[in-house]
């Protein structure tokens, strides 16, 4: 006997609600259903999908599978936290679209712009417009080493110095196998005593450096200056390689 066209399309409605499972007053999208006990961890982390920490109204379209939230938008998923006025999300392709205040923060950097574009399968969030990037990655202790006498639990947990950076467009991949961004210029990086200009540049989180390329000026505040066409710097012992440099190197007395 065939059902009726409109149980069935009832049916598929409540599934998708059933889709968007309440956990502790946050929503998580997830289309495949929860691991079981003792599934490996492995296992559970791909099938992690967004948490939804708030959003003030909520309209989800059943034909293109689209969630449409505004108001306070927080989402969620693993380590990064995306906060925006308005947000599309796709449950079909795992991505999202977000506008208005935006920010996105991981335990290292701090991300804003116009819009953000995020493909959470890929791990991957694109931010365009008015971007800010700022970054202070945490200090790799060995065991048992305790702060320095006099410095602060704060400063202690830091090992590079802050970094801020604007352009007009940052490509960032978060996943631990790929920590990397391709930022898009003009780009200008302001770190401490130093003030860098550069066409484009690529950070590799795991290997700690930065390479700029396209009319890269480092100027300093003691006054030296330089130019070259590409550069790398090591974040781990601020060391810098350049080709083809000019400029003036001036003698930088500590106060």
């Amino acid at each position: 006997m065939t059902a009726c066209p409109r149980i069935l399309a009832a049916m598929r409605t409540a599934a998708l609600w059933c889709a968007a499972l309440v956990v502790g007053g946050v929503f998580v999208f997830a289309q495949e259903p929860a691991p079981a006990a003792g599934t490996p961890a492995a296992s559970q982390e791909k099938s992690t999908k967004v948490q939804i920490k708030h959003a003030a109204r909520l309209y989800y379209d059943a034909t293109s599978k689209i969630y449409h939230l505004t108001g306070g938008v927080i989402l969620v998923h693993e380590d990064v936290t995306m906060v925006a006025d308005q947000c599309d999300y796709d449950d079909n392709n795992n991505t999202a679209q977000a506008t208005g205040h935006l920010k996105i923060t991981d335990p290292e950097s701090t991300l804003t712009g116009d819009l953000v574009k995020a493909n959470f399968d890929q791990k991957l969030v694109q931010i365009t417009g008015n971007v800010t990037i700022v970054t202070q990655k945490k200090k790799e202790e060995a065991k048992g080493e305790k702060p320095t006498q006099g410095e602060s639990g704060t400063v202690a947990e830091y090992r590079q110095k802050k970094t801020t950076i604007t352009c007009p467009q940052i490509d960032y991949y978060y996943a631990d196998d790929k920590k990397q961004a391709t930022v898009y210029g003009p780009l200008k990086a302001v770190q401490e005593d130093k003030t860098v200009y550069a066409d484009k540049a690529f950070y590799d989180g795991i290997k700690d450096t930065v390479t700029l390329e396209g009319n890269i000026r480092l100027i300093t505040s003691g006054g030296s200056e330089f130019r070259c066409p590409r550069a790398t710097i090591s974040l781990k012992d601020d060391s810098i390689q350049a080709e083809d440099v000019t400029g003036v190197a001036v003698e930088e007395k500590k106060p």
